[in-house]
């Protein structure tokens, strides 16, 4: 019992039954450390996927503003959208807000209402202009200027604008946007009182523009001119091409008549009107009254010593 053991068959054969179970217990360990690491790695490379797929399509995802212009005398309401050119710090906005833009300033430029001049045409001119235009705008309305718009047309007669065409130019830089354009428009004259209107003349506006999106403005001139547009070359001349017939303001009352004062006598002594084509006694503009013919005979009689009594 208290002697030296000796080591038997079935001794080895127990001791190596523990360490193979031993060895067998390490190798799982190992397996399922490695195992562990793998699935670690795989959501560390997944995670750095994501990321970068949230780094590259993040810039795909902005705020696109859009512009909503409604039309103060129809009513009308139109959206465009808006794409900013980042890189240039400067507002490429698309066809329909360049021609809009332009259409206002040459309305408000060229047109006069002396009820309207100081609320809007003169607000909306200055805020969309550089002071190298407007400089010419505020010098056509000098007491000392003959052609004055307040004192050729008072306040009884206005000038209303008609855009005929409105042409941009294609710029020479390909992928830029247009700076420059050309207007055709026709001024005609209404007479707030007779509540007709006569046509003036015809014009072509050439135009160059930009838009600067750090222009400081007060909240008024900010609604008229949200984004910047500033026009900083403006040209008019004369257009002698053929203009469209204007359009009459109210429809002309249908309604019987008598014989107009300018009606001619034929041989039975009766009055018939004058046929088309025929000229018809013309009315000035300014609205001084013509003296008709039985002003002109008496003061002729006179002339040759013929009494009138």
């Amino acid at each position: 019992m208290f002697g030296k053991k000796t080591d038997t068959p079935g001794i080895q054969a127990a001791v190596a039954k523990a360490a193979n179970f031993e060895n067998t217990i390490a190798d799982m360990a190992r397996r399922s450390e490695r195992r562990a690491w793998m699935v670690a790695w795989s959501a560390i490379v997944m995670a750095l996927i994501l990321a970068g797929g949230y780094f590259v399509f993040l810039p795909l995802k902005e705020k696109v503003p859009y512009l909503v212009m409604a039309d103060a005398y129809t009513g009308t309401s139109t959206v465009a959208r808006l794409t900013g050119n980042l890189g240039e710090r400067g507002i490429a906005a698309s066809e329909a807000i360049n021609k809009s833009n332009i259409a206002h300033f040459v309305m408000a430029r060229e047109s006069y209402d002396y009820s309207q001049f100081g609320q809007q045409d003169w607000n909306t001119v200055h805020a969309m202009a550089t002071p190298l235009v407007t400089a010419g705008y505020a010098k056509l309305y000098t007491k000392i200027n003959p052609a004055n718009p307040q004192t050729l047309f008072g306040k009884n007669r206005s000038i209303r604008v008609k855009i005929l065409s409105l042409q941009l130019h294609d710029p020479a830089e390909v992928g830029s946007v247009p700076k420059s354009a050309t207007v055709r428009f026709q001024r005609s004259l209404y007479d707030k009182a007779a509540g007709t209107s006569t046509p003036l003349d015809s014009k072509i506006a050439s135009l160059e523009f930009s838009y600067n999106e750090h222009l400081k403005m007060d909240e008024p001139n900010r609604i008229l001119n949200p984004l910047g547009f500033q026009v900083t070359s403006y040209r008019v001349d004369n257009d002698y091409a053929a203009s469209p017939p204007i359009e009459s303001e109210f429809p002309t009352p249908v309604h019987s008549e008598p014989a107009s004062d300018n009606a001619s006598p034929d041989a039975s002594g009766q009055a018939f009107d004058q046929e088309p084509g025929m000229p018809e006694s013309a009315t000035p503009v300014d609205g001084t009254e013509q003296r008709t013919a039985d002003a002109i005979e008496p003061a002729a009689r006179s002339a040759n010593g013929v009494s009138t009594q």
